[in-house]
């Protein structure tokens, strides 16, 4: 399974509501986890559009905890968090980026059972990240000076994020 990478159009696409989960579904969610898990580096989240699949549902795995999220809504935001963030569709850069620490999100299961949850610190991180993704937008967005992205060692900074500081 292929995740698109920064500057193909794919990523820029809203996501489609779910409106039932069958087996082409529960098949592209395995292959979601494989290809998250299986990346370098590792992901921790993973959102249908980043791999070309335009619906509203991303997979996460945060240490013991893994999940899908179908058709998420974030209900309510509370209190704020810097923290740096780094993403499988711009491998290699990272930037701190603020978004509230805590969410209320309403979301359904692979069962269609609907969830309110409130998620907190990291968890609430990459739920919002991957959210942002369903909604077509990257967390290089929110980065307002070049000089905030660091660039690990064999990666570069995209020529669109280049061009967008260069309009400046």
């Amino acid at each position: 399974m292929r995740v698109y990478t920064y500057g193909n159009p794919v990523l820029r696409k809203k996501g489609q509501k779910v409106k039932n989960i069958d087996k082409k579904l529960e098949k592209i969610i395995k292959e979601m986890f494989f290809t998250m898990q299986h990346t370098k580096p590792q992901g921790v989240g993973l959102a249908a559009t980043q791999v070309g699949v335009p619906l509203l549902f991303f997979v996460y795995k945060i240490e013991n905890e893994e999940g899908v999220v179908i058709n998420p809504e974030i209900l309510e935001r509370k209190g704020k968090n810097l923290f740096e963030e780094g993403c499988l569709s711009v491998p290699g850069v990272y930037a701190k980026v603020e978004r509230p620490e805590i969410i209320i999100v309403r979301y359904y299961d692979t069962n269609g059972k609907k969830h309110e949850e409130e998620v907190k610190d990291f968890k609430a991180r990459v739920f919002q990240h991957e959210i942002d993704h369903l909604n077509g937008v990257i967390f290089t967005d929110y980065v307002t000076n070049i000089d905030d992205f660091f660039v690990e060692e064999g990666y570069t900074l995209p020529e669109g994020i280049i061009r967008r500081f260069m309009k400046k």
